[in-house]
Parts: structure tokens; sequence; C-alpha cells
């Protein structure tokens, strides 16, 4: 017999964060960059989540990362890297399905 024990829910802004917190832990990774509009769901971006822009739809998360890559680094390697990281969190972490993660270098330091 399985019984429910509720819903759980998670807070865009957390799962914002989790995306941040794994792309900057990638090594070439040097800072988030703002992004287009600098706001999450209508409201100013706290630190946590600059740099990310997330949707979910039906259960599937679709993120957009802006972020600030190293002197010399490859720069597809990197990205490539932040994907498949954010891919492994987001599905270890939520249980959740990613639909895509797109990273936007927007700049070298």
């Amino acid at each position: 017999m399985t019984e429910s024990a509720g819903t759980i829910r998670i807070a865009p802004e957390v799962l914002a964060t989790i995306v941040q917190l794994t792309a900057r832990s990638v090594n070439g990774i040097r800072a988030m960059a703002e992004t287009p509009h600098g706001r999450l769901l209508n409201r100013n971006t706290p630190e946590s989540t600059r740099g990310v822009q997330v949707r979910v739809r039906d259960n599937a998360v679709q993120a957009s990362l802006y972020v600030v890559v190293a002197r010399g680094a490859n720069m597809v390697a990197v990205g490539n890297e932040v994907q498949r990281a954010v891919i492994q969190a987001v599905h270890e972490m939520l249980g959740m399905t990613v639909r895509g993660i797109n990273v936007y270098i927007q700049g070298v330091e």
C-alpha cells in the first residue's frame, strides 16, 4: 500500500541557486554575468541567482546561464562542462528532467 504524504514544491529561486552554484563550481568559470534584464520572476535578482534564468514546464527544467570564463580557457569545453554538471545536479538533487541548458559567455577575465 502506497500513501501520498503530500506535495513537494521547490521555489524557482532555489532551483536557480542550485544551477548557479553548480555552474560556479566548474573549472574555468570566473563569475556569473548579469542576465539580460537582471530580474527573476519580475523581482530584483539576488546575488545567489545572478546570471541564471530558469523556467519549469511539465516538471522539466530549462535554464539560461550567463557566465564569465577564465582567460585562456577553452570556452566550448567550459560551456559543455557547465551543461553536463547542471543537468546532473538538477537530476540528482531534484529528480527533474532537464529540457535544455543554454550557456552564454559574456566575458573573459
